[in-house]
């Protein structure tokens, strides 16, 4: 709950905030440098940087990096201060404690900037120190602060961009004409095409809307399967240098065709408008039918085609084939990871689906030799949208019910399928990712075997599932609690198990009851799903540089 007086204190200091930020000094970028804290000392800092004649490639580039940051951080505060009476109030809040963060990162930058500053006026003082710094060590000095500056405004557009994107669920269309007031931008467009394809995502191909659906022709017949998924990278037909990832859904075979097709073409629509480095989720550029006989009934499923970016890796893996291979990477790498997993989960859900089938098979990565490449999320077998009727459909695959919630195990889940069962699903994979090992192994025979340290085989042969289901997940959370704080820290500790506890009762349970949970377009949850992902990225930050 809110309180009311907090939020109307919060309304009047906001725009205040704001119009701090929002006095940012942005020169002309054709000059090809920018370093501007707070409009007071901008032009005499980047004066400085100018009158360097010796700057070299990399802090140059640096510069350069920071303008462009600077830049895009400019255009979502200004589209922030004209949206912010149309906001929900858990926004707002939530909006305010980033605005104070950046606030306090600008300050922090600028003060190390004036180190060299005394009494007399530091701006001429910094000068004369600056000549009386030679060489490697002047350039070393402000590589050092640049760098922090570039960094500390990258880690605050991190957290930033996922709670940005929340907006695209406020159903009010008073969001709509603010954003018709916005000066057009990169950062606006996006969030106004996203929120058009969320309106019209029941608007019919025949109302003059040009299909999704291609025909399955446009695709090359050779394809490379990738291990422990269900996807598949290939090529265009007429386009045969350009990679697409293929992904297929696995509905069950006596699903009306009529009745999910709808839910394939509105994600496909969706996922047409992503950034696919900011979100995690890859683009999608049409949808092919795919006849086949399943258990010996004829059946079409639906294969999604994915643009790979350029300069991505070939060939792909995924998630399960490293946690088995367990090659070492950084612990920083292995934490973006978690961070790029996470920030795909809160995208599916502000687009306003459910993934139901979130494990490390359906986590694709293009990885290189030494470096952990940037992941992303797929495996839409079942995906529908978060407000439509759920199938009660089931397995006993142990493998998969590892990461379903209790409540969504065996042939018939007691539970219909929402959003905090997927958050349930993330905080298994987090655990995987911690402890850098797979969860599912094979034994000599190569069959599919738990973790030699995941006690939970007598669990798995439980004849009563609901029991064993119990057991399992305080199981999980046991071993998150016991074996995660001394491997990645506390914090990321905390967000495994707030996801793993994601639908229980009392204090536990960090995300809240569920009646506080329930807002017409679910801010609430993204709100404190974000805020918990957050938590990750201010600690490893200090236990990785």
């Amino acid at each position: 709950m809110f309180d009311p007086l907090s939020i109307a204190g919060l309304a009047l200091a906001v725009p205040g905030v704001l119009d701090l930020c929002l006095k940012l000094n942005v020169p002309d970028a054709a000059h090809g440098l920018l370093l501007t804290i707070l409009p007071r000392y901008g032009k005499e800092i980047l004066a400085i940087c100018r009158n360097q004649s010796n700057l070299d490639n990399e802090l140059d580039g640096m510069i350069i990096t920071y303008n462009g940051l600077l830049l895009k951080t400019h255009v979502q505060l200004e589209s922030l201060k004209i949206l912010w009476n149309a906001l929900p109030a858990a926004l707002q809040q939530h909006y305010n404690h980033a605005l104070e963060r950046l606030k306090g990162k600008e300050l922090a930058a600028l003060e190390s900037l004036k180190a060299l500053e005394d009494t007399d006026g530091w701006v001429e003082n910094a000068r004369n120190t600056f000549h009386r710094l030679r060489g490697q060590s002047r350039r070393l000095y402000m590589r050092k602060h640049i760098k922090q500056a570039v960094d500390d405004l990258e880690d605050w557009q991190a957290k930033f961009d996922p709670s940005w994107y929340l907006i695209t669920r406020i159903t009010s269309p008073n969001v709509d004409q603010k954003l018709q007031d916005i000066p057009p931008n990169d950062a606006s467009r996006r969030l106004a095409q996203m929120r058009e394809a969320i309106k019209s995502l029941s608007v019919l191909d025949a109302q003059g809307k040009q299909s999704i659906f291609r025909d399955a022709t446009i695709i090359q017949g050779n394809v490379q399967h990738i291990p422990y998924s269900n996807s598949f990278i290939s090529h265009y037909s007429n386009q045969p240098d350009r990679a697409i990832l293929l992904d297929r859904t696995n509905y069950p075979v006596d699903t009306p065709r009529e009745r999910v097709k709808p839910y394939v073409r509105d994600l496909a629509r969706m996922l047409h408008n992503v950034d696919p480095m900011t979100f995690g989720l890859l683009k999608c550029e049409g949808v092919t039918e795919v006849s086949e006989v399943k258990d010996g009934t004829a059946t079409t499923q639906f294969q999604f085609i994915f643009d790979v970016p350029a300069g991505l890796s070939i060939p792909a893996t995924t998630l399960r084939h490293l946690l088995r291979a367990r090659p070492q990477y950084p612990l920083n790498q292995r934490i973006q990871l978690a961070q790029q997993l996470a920030r795909s989960v809160m995208f599916v859900h502000t687009a306003g689906f459910v993934h139901k089938n979130i494990r490390p098979e359906t986590i694709v990565i293009f990885h290189e030799e030494s470096r952990l490449g940037p992941s992303f999320l797929t495996g839409f077998e079942r995906i529908r949208p978060a407000d439509t009727q759920t199938d009660h459909y089931g397995d006993l695959e142990w493998e998969k019910n590892l990461y379903r919630h209790r409540t969504r195990q065996g042939l018939h889940p007691e539970e219909s399928f929402k959003m905090q069962h997927d958050v349930y699903s993330l905080g298994v994979c987090l655990l995987e990712i911690g402890l850098w090992c797979s969860f599912v192994c094979e034994d000599g025979d190569g069959r599919s075997v738990p973790w030699d340290q995941l006690d939970i085989s007598k669990a798995l042969a439980d004849k009563d599932h609901r029991r064993g289901a119990f057991a399992i997940k305080r199981a999980l959370v046991s071993l998150a609690k016991e074996r995660l704080p001394c491997i990645v820290g506390e914090r990321y500790t905390q967000l495994t198990t707030a996801c793993l506890t994601c639908l229980d009762q009392g204090e536990e349970n960090v995300f809240g009851n569920q009646a506080d949970l329930q807002d017409e377009d679910g801010i609430i949850v993204g709100v404190r799903y974000i805020e918990r992902v957050s938590l990750i990225a201010s600690e490893q930050a200090g236990r990785t540089h």
